[in-house]
């Protein structure tokens, strides 16, 4: 293990003395981050009939704000993307902490739909992206080996935290009303998110360490690489990589993949709460279906990077959105509690596995490159995705009647990003690398 002498501190109490990398420290800690930027989105569909009840608006209304901060998110994440390649992942955290705490916070002065659009639509939105982004870039540059494991625990707080506080949210929107929920919520946020953003570091080198599994000496890992595992697009010497990167077919490809998961998701998970009190399960019993199948998601989301370390990201893809699309069909035909429990299995054990094997997929295409904007632009992809979702669930029900019809689009959006998934470039096929490819054997993928 790399020595830890540099280590000072509260950093060589976490690391129990030295006894543990310091880069677990900021897996665990991006992790939790992950966990309480996403709560307000993730936790949607239990606000949604509360606050078309108190505003007197329709869903497709209320769920236009889902739209709404999901596009400001995407193209926020660019941004993000950008600055954590250039001004560090704790800066950009500690500001999106901020202006995260003060929009949530601010909901309990909403009155009319406008102003829940200004502070939870755009406010929050902005701000929430910079948390995912810049805190699993930063991951994959603390790990060479167990890059996926690492990934997995960092993105399993975004399935833990809906799981925990499902249940916790919907209580205090029936004891206290949603904005003061939503205040609560803020002062809880800032409260655990300020010592996460100090924990994290922008790079190991900036505690003095080098990346855990990465301590064996040079002469070793050029001796003996894994040519089947080196990232194919990973160029050395070219001024711009980013210009390099958008001759690949990952580059348009990946966000388009994104794009449509995303929308399969969405929809179940922005109104299955209501699809489930509109047939007659009482709310409580319907916010722990949407828990159980956001807490599930953390095996997948846990798995699926592992999976991608060994059988590379593609195919890890293709299996969990064809799984995912196939999942959501069962709520064609739920009517019953244990009915719906079944598909919250079911899609919980498939969804997470869409988004958590794309930071390790970028590594084993584009290697150690500067991938802030690559990612970013995915992520984007990705949140747009999310907003149009959320926006036709509601829109196709208000039209509707019902929510049949955003089933079946959830259902085969799902299949088509399957489907071009498969389309990818296969990251561990020597024979698909490019031609003019410069490898870097001390690079990890």
């Amino acid at each position: 293990m790399t020595a830890m002498k540099s280590l000072t501190g509260y950093e060589r109490v976490l690391t129990l003395g030295g006894r543990f990398h310091y880069a677990w420290v900021v897996a665990a800690a991006s992790g939790v981050v992950a966990l309480i930027g996403i709560e307000p989105l993730s936790l949607f569909g239990i606000f949604l009939e509360p606050i078309s009840k108190d505003l007197g608006v329709s869903r497709g209304s209320v769920s236009t704000a889902y739209w709404i901060v999901w596009f400001c998110l995407g193209v926020a994440s660019i941004a993000s993307g950008w600055a954590t390649d250039r001004i560090g992942t704790r800066k950009i955290l500690a500001l999106s902490t901020v202006g995260t705490v003060v929009s949530l916070m601010l909901l309990v002065t909403v009155k009319e739909l406008w102003q829940f659009y200004l502070w939870y639509g755009v406010v929050y939105g902005l701000c929430r992206a910079g948390f995912t982004i810049p805190a699993l870039i930063t991951v994959t540059l603390w790990f060479r080996k167990r890059q996926g494991l690492a990934v997995g625990i960092a993105s399993s707080g975004l399935a833990v935290g809906p799981f925990i506080f499902a249940p916790i949210f919907q209580h205090l929107i029936d004891r206290y009303g949603w904005g003061e929920s939503f205040l609560m919520l803020g002062i809880i946020s800032g409260l655990i998110l300020a010592p996460c953003c100090w924990l994290i570091r922008n790079r190991p080198s900036d505690v003095g360490l080098r990346p855990y599994g990465d301590d064996e000496p040079e002469t070793v890992r050029v001796k003996d690489p894994a040519p089947a595992h080196q990232p194919i697009y990973y160029r050395t010497d070219l001024p711009n990589f980013f210009r390099y990167a958008m001759t690949t077919q990952p580059f348009f490809l990946l966000p388009l993949i994104h794009l449509l998961g995303c929308v399969s998701h969405a929809i179940p998970l922005a109104h299955m709460v209501v699809m489930a009190t509109d047939r007659g399960i009482d709310p409580m019993s319907a916010s722990m279906i949407l828990g159980t199948a956001v807490g599930l998601s953390a095996v997948s989301r846990l798995t699926a990077p592992i999976l991608s370390d060994k059988m590379g990201g593609r195919k890890v893809l293709v299996i969990f959105i064809l799984m995912q699309g196939i999942s959501i069909l069962w709520l064609l035909p739920a009517r019953e509690l244990w009915v719906f429990y079944l598909f919250s299995v079911c899609f919980g054990l498939c969804y997470g596995g869409e988004m958590t094997p794309f930071p390790v997929l970028n590594r084993q295409y584009y290697g150690l490159a500067p991938i802030g904007m690559i990612f970013g632009i995915q992520s984007t992809a990705a949140c747009m995705g999310m907003g149009i979702g959320g926006f036709i669930g509601g829109a196709l029900y208000d039209f509707m009647g019902n929510y049949t019809l955003a089933i079946w689009v959830s259902a085969l959006a799902g299949f088509a990003a399957a489907g071009f998934s498969y389309l990818l470039v296969d990251p561990f096929n020597p024979g698909m690398r490019h031609p003019d490819l410069k490898i870097n054997p001390s690079s990890g993928g």
